[in-house]
C-alpha cells in the first residue's frame, strides 16, 4: 500500500500521523490500560503498542457479556496482557446514580454509552486508559451512514465528530476523573483526524461492510485479519449494560 517513492498517499499520511499519535505512550513504560472490546478500534491500539511493558487490555461487562467472549479469544490472537472485570448488574445501576448530574439530560442511548463507558473506567485495575473513541466517526462506522451518499455522510459525519469533541468526549474525561481515571483517545489525536478526513469520503462509506476502509487499512498496519472483520458492537450492547439497565427500568416500572 505504499505509493511510489516520492509521492505521498492517504494512507502513508495515516500511517504516520497514528505512529506520532501513539509515540507518547511508546515512550512511556508506566503501567497502562487499553479499554478491550476485542474489536478492531481497540485491537489496532493493542496490538501497535503489543511490545511495550506494563501494557495490560481490560475488558469491563455484565455477566455473560458479548464483549467478554469476544475480548478473551483477541486477547489471545494478540498475546498479550488481558484482564477480565465482570461487574454485577447492581453496581451498573449503582454508578448509574452517581454520575446522574452528567447523563440526565442526555437522550437514551448517548445515555446508555457514556454510562459503559462510566463502568469501564470504575472498574479497571489500571489508572491510565487508553481507548477507540472517534473511530467511528472518522471511518463512518454508525449505522446511520449506510445507504448515504458520499455528501450526506460527510455532514453527518461533520456532526457526530464536532459532538463527540465538543460535548461527548470531555464529558467522558470528567467522568474518568470523577473515579480517579485519566482516559486518552488516539484517534482523537488532531493530526490523526487531519490525515482520516484527508482521505475522501467515497472511499470511507460503510460498503461492503462497516468501517471497510479502516479494517483494511488495520490489516495493513499488521493487526491479525480475524479481529479485523470482526463486526461492530457498540460498548452500550457490548458490555451487556444497555441491557442491565433496561431490566432495571422495567422492573422499577412494574414495582411503581
Amino acid at each position: 500500500m505504499r505509493a511510489p517513492e516520492g509521492k505521498e498517499t492517504g494512507t502513508d499520511r495515516l500511517d504516520r500521523a497514528f505512529d506520532g499519535a501513539l509515540a507518547p505512550y511508546r515512550r512511556d513504560d508506566g503501567p497502562l490500560g487499553v479499554l478491550f472490546s476485542g474489536g478492531v478500534d481497540s485491537s489496532l491500539i493493542a496490538w501497535e503498542l503489543h511490545d511495550r511493558p506494563n501494557l495490560t487490555l481490560v475488558t469491563v461487562g455484565v455477566p455473560g457479556s458479548p464483549d467478554l467472549v469476544a475480548a478473551r479469544s483477541a486477547s489471545a490472537l494478540l498475546s498479550l496482557p488481558w484482564t477480565e472485570v465482570v461487574v454485577p448488574i447492581d453496581e451498573v445501576r449503582s454508578v448509574a446514580a452517581e454520575i446522574a448530574e452528567e447523563t440526565d439530560r442526555l437522550a437514551p442511548v448517548p445515555r446508555s454509552v457514556q454510562i459503559a463507558f462510566a463502568v469501564a473506567v470504575r472498574s479497571s485495575p489500571v489508572d491510565r486508559l487508553l481507548c477507540g473513541q472517534g473511530a467511528d466517526e472518522l471511518f463512518l462506522g454508525y449505522a446511520h451512514f449506510r445507504g448515504r451518499s458520499a455528501a450526506e455522510a460527510a455532514r453527518i459525519a461533520d456532526g457526530d465528530l464536532g459532538r463527540l469533541i465538543t460535548e461527548d468526549w470531555p464529558r467522558s474525561q470528567r467522568i474518568a476523573a470523577r473515579f480517579g481515571r485519566s482516559v486518552f483517545a488516539p484517534y482523537l489525536d488532531p493530526g490523526f483526524m487531519e490525515a482520516a478526513r484527508s482521505i475522501p469520503v467515497d472511499r470511507r462509506l460503510p460498503e461492503p461492510e462497516p468501517k471497510s476502509w479502516f479494517r483494511s487499512w488495520a490489516r495493513h498496519r499488521g493487526l491479525p485479519a480475524e479481529i479485523a472483520a470482526r463486526p461492530k458492537r457498540a460498548l452500550q450492547y457490548g458490555s451487556g449494560v444497555d441491557r442491565a439497565l433496561r431490566d432495571g427500568e422495567r422492573r422499577t416500572v412494574r414495582n411503581a
